[in-house]
């Protein structure tokens, strides 16, 4: 966080100085001599670092040309200043008798040069494109501020002190009324442009120079002011405050860039106080006037500005009166509008297909739309306040509960995913979720969660997952599934039993395909009942069969008795009484040759048929 200016190394030493001058000439130290000859040795030097601030700030990076040209002026002001002043403090130096203030020609043409040098380049930086309704009120907003600039000339001008100081004093009166307009001009056109190339701390020491400046230049040279204190402070404190504005400037722009000033971003107040300041300031010259010279042509003129101020301030007021009516027309319009847009997404979400659900990141339900009454149940109140893990299946808590998490964490994150919620009626619907975390998002603060119900596409996906691995006639697993279940125990050592039956064709040929078929099906019932948990029965093509023990060779040997001791019992199968022989051979080798596994199977298989033929015959 960046330190306060007033702890700056540059700001703090000129307000430590400046304190000390103060204190100087408060307590009158020195005689009249030392004091004028302190005044115009600070003040040169003052210019001097006016101008190395200023080019200071200038240079700093990223700043748009007009602004640059605006603080290039300020430095070329503080050298005309410097050299002005350093005019003055020869002067002095070689007038040893010289104890009043008594300014030279030459400094007092520097001054003015470098003040229009600024206000120049001041007039010159480009304005904001307003409306027309915002170009009417900028011009009534300047009028009131030169309006109250006019009382401020009128009193100047009028004071009784000018027509007895003659055309010295009218001269010097005039030109800082002059000072005074063009530093109100200024104001109004940097003040009120919507587009300053001075911020606001910089641009405050500037105004406050401008108007001691212009008080200075008007009673200097009058006798008005007599003595030294009042008239070093006079010449002193505009000499300060300009050192500072540039720093000041330069302090603000390191802090981060300025916020946009323009109509469409445009940041804090939509008006200015300087139009109320004038009105405050032409009150304020009324009653000075009154207080000190009564009821005369001053405090005429002074009630006149007042009461065209105050008229100007009036027709301001009703123009924004005017604005406002229309803008809150306009607002109405729009919180139509925003009513109209809310009935619509309401009417869109309780109509939605899918569920639409917003969790906090403690995994609690604090919005659901109501088609989750459609899909699983329910009333949306019934689930508001209950964490999501707690609607879900148990075996998919785990699972779901990594993601939720990774969502949770990571503001902008996003998950999709499938899980099952269990109805009301006690069922359990499959969901493809779709989970969004919008905790920075304005109006949400938490994860947005999109459901649709996919429990009839799931049903079908694994219909065709089972058939793509399975036999359609006896529900076994078919070829492709017993070797990739071969495949999938690596270079394990498996053991595989094969079935090849005796006699099925003249049982197809005799009692016809349906009686074969259900063979079939009684052998696979008697391959699953004589078969394990661990292990896979297949059937891998006509009347061959398999099966892939999960215990070793000893468990598939023990498989193939109990196979043919259910087979030799005879069964009714449709509709007659048959028996069923088979030949079962038994091999055990590595998972990673499976087709050598399975042949060495079927060598065994057929030694056992050729084994039972010879008995049989």
């Amino acid at each position: 966080m960046p330190a306060p200016f007033w702890r700056d190394r540059v700001v703090a030493p000129i307000a430590l100085v400046s304190i000390v001058l103060f204190g100087c000439y408060a307590l009158e130290l020195g005689n009249d001599r030392q004091r004028l000859i302190l005044c115009w040795i600070v003040a040169p030097v003052a210019d001097l670092g006016t101008y190395l601030l200023a080019r200071q700030a200038c240079r700093m990076p990223g700043l748009p040309a007009a602004t640059r040209r605006f603080w290039w002026a300020m430095a070329m002001a503080g050298l005309l200043f410097a050299a002005g002043d350093a005019v003055q403090l020869g002067y002095v130096l070689v007038s040893p008798r010289m104890t009043d203030f008594v300014l030279h020609p030459l400094q007092g043409a520097l001054s003015v040069l470098g003040a229009i040098l600024v206000c120049a380049v001041g007039l010159m930086h480009p304005s904001q494109l307003w409306s027309r309704g915002a170009r009417i009120r900028v011009a009534l907003d300047a009028a009131i501020v030169y309006s109250a600039a006019g009382v401020a000339i009128w009193c100047l001008i009028t004071r009784p002190s000018v027509a007895q100081d003659g055309a010295a004093g009218f001269v010097a009166a005039s030109f800082g009324c002059g000072v005074l307009l063009i530093g109100g001009f200024l104001a109004v056109k940097l003040g009120m442009s919507g587009s300053s190339p001075i911020s606001l701390p910089a641009a405050v020491p500037i105004v406050v120079t401008t108007a001691v400046q212009a008080i200075s230049n008007a009673l200097l040279p009058s006798s008005s002011v007599h003595g030294v204190t009042w008239p070093a402070l006079l010449v002193l404190i505009p000499c300060l405050l300009t050192l500072v504005s540039p720093r000041l400037q330069t302090l603000h722009l390191r802090r981060g860039p300025a916020p946009r000033t323009d109509q469409a971003g445009r940041r804090g107040r939509r008006y200015s106080w300087l139009p109320y300041l004038g009105t405050v300031l032409c009150a304020a010259a009324l009653v000075a006037v009154l207080l000190v010279q009564g009821l005369g042509l001053s405090a005429w003129g002074a009630l006149a500005g007042l009461l065209l101020n105050v008229a100007l301030v009036v027709a301001r007021q009703m123009l924004a009166l005017a604005e406002n009516n229309t803008l809150l027309d306009q607002l109405d319009e729009s919180l139509a509008e925003i009513r109209r847009r809310e009935r619509r997404q309401e009417a869109l979400l309780r109509h939605a297909s899918d569920i639409t659900a917003i969790v906090r990141t403690d995994g609690l339900v604090t919005y659901l739309n109501p088609a989750v009454e459609r899909i699983i149940g329910g009333a949306p109140e019934d689930f508001l306040g209950r964490n999501m893990l707690d609607l879900i299946h148990p075996g998919d808590v785990q699972r779901i509960g990594a993601e939720m998490d990774r969502v949770y964490a990571t503001p902008g994150a996003k998950a999709a995913f499938e899980m099952r919620v269990q109805h009301y009626d006690d069922s359990w619907r499959w969901l493809s979720v779709v989970a969004g975390n919008l905790v920075e998002e304005r109006g949400i603060g938490g994860v947005v969660i999109n459901a649709r119900d996919m429990t009839e596409e799931w049903e079908l996906r694994e219909r065709l997952r089972f058939q793509a691995g399975h036999d359609e006639l006896t529900g076994l697993a078919n070829r492709r599934l017993f070797t990739d279940r071969i495949r999938a125990a690596g270079t394990a050592e498996v053991a595989v039993l094969l079935v090849d039956l005796n006699g099925f064709k003249q049982i197809n040929d005799t009692h016809g395909h349906a009686a074969g078929d259900a063979v079939l099906r009684h052998v696979a019932e008697q391959l699953l009942a004589a078969s394990g948990p661990a292990d896979l029965a297949a059937r891998l093509g006509g009347d061959e069969f398999a099966v892939l023990a999960g215990e070793g060779a000893e468990e598939a040997r023990r498989i193939a008795v109990r196979l043919r001791t259910a087979l030799a019992r005879p069964t009714e199968i449709g509709g007659r009484r048959l028996a069923v022989g088979a030949s079962i051979g038994v091999a055990a080798g590595r998972a990673d040759r499976p087709d050598q596994l399975l042949h060495a199977a079927d060598l065994r298989m057929y030694a056992d048929k050729q084994r039972r033929r010879e008995y049989a015959g």
